[in-house]
């Protein structure tokens, strides 16, 4: 009994004098590794932009020229006379039977510049008096005006001078009452408007002739034109 006590004391002698076993260590965190953002391929650079080469701009070879309007109206013929008398006015404009108006050939589109759109050109073609009261008479008669007073009515070119009428064809000539309700003022002022439009370039010879040969009245009330002086 007792050698087992001393057994016993004996060993637990021997655990007390051993050093106490060291814990276990705890193992260090592995470090992080850092990542790196990656690298990004190398980019070819854009190619060059090459500017188009211009075709170089041929210098002027001499001052512009302004180009007036072309009119490209087929001339107009008025119709021949087959009256001589018998002649009525009518509404205002003359027989056409006795009256159809007459151009003179030397006036067109050509001529104009030098012709009617020349200052003071119906001064050079206007028939002298001596002629143009003769025919006064005539046409008063074959209009049945006879005993009215010759003042009161003008000898009209139907197709005026200003437009290239015919200067002493009397088919191209009546006579024209000063006063009334359609009057050779009137008339006057369809002239001037149609002489300015043919030399602007505006309205063609033949058009312009056409129109006052055949109704002028319808001019002056389409333009709102006013009785010239």
């Amino acid at each position: 009994m007792l050698g087992r006590w001393l057994i016993m004391a004996t060993m637990l002698g021997v655990s007390a004098c051993a050093p106490a076993a060291a814990p276990p260590s705890t193992p260090a965190p592995p470090t992080a590794v850092p990542t790196l953002a990656p690298t990004p391929a190398p980019t070819a650079p854009p190619p060059a932009t090459v500017p188009p080469t211009l075709a170089p701009t041929p210098a002027p070879t001499g001052s512009a020229t302004i180009q007036l309007p072309t009119i490209l109206t087929a001339p107009w013929t008025p119709s021949p006379r087959t009256k001589t008398t018998g002649c009525l006015i009518q509404g205002g404009l003359p027989d056409p039977a006795c009256t159809p108006g007459a151009v003179d050939e030397r006036v067109t589109m050509a001529t104009a510049a030098t012709t009617i759109c020349t200052s003071g050109y119906t001064a050079t073609v206007r028939p002298p008096v001596a002629v143009t009261d003769r025919i006064k008479s005539e046409q008063m008669a074959a209009y049945g005006l006879t005993g009215q007073p010759p003042s009161g009515y003008e000898l009209d070119h139907l197709i005026s001078l200003e437009l290239g009428g015919a200067p002493a064809d009397i088919a191209n000539l009546w006579p024209e009452p000063w006063e009334g309700d359609t009057n050779a003022h009137q008339k006057d002022a369809v002239e001037t408007h149609l002489k300015r439009e043919v030399c602007s370039g505006a309205v063609s010879l033949a058009d312009a002739q056409r129109m006052i040969a055949t109704d002028w009245l319808a001019v002056y009330r389409e333009q709102h034109l006013t009785p010239a002086p």
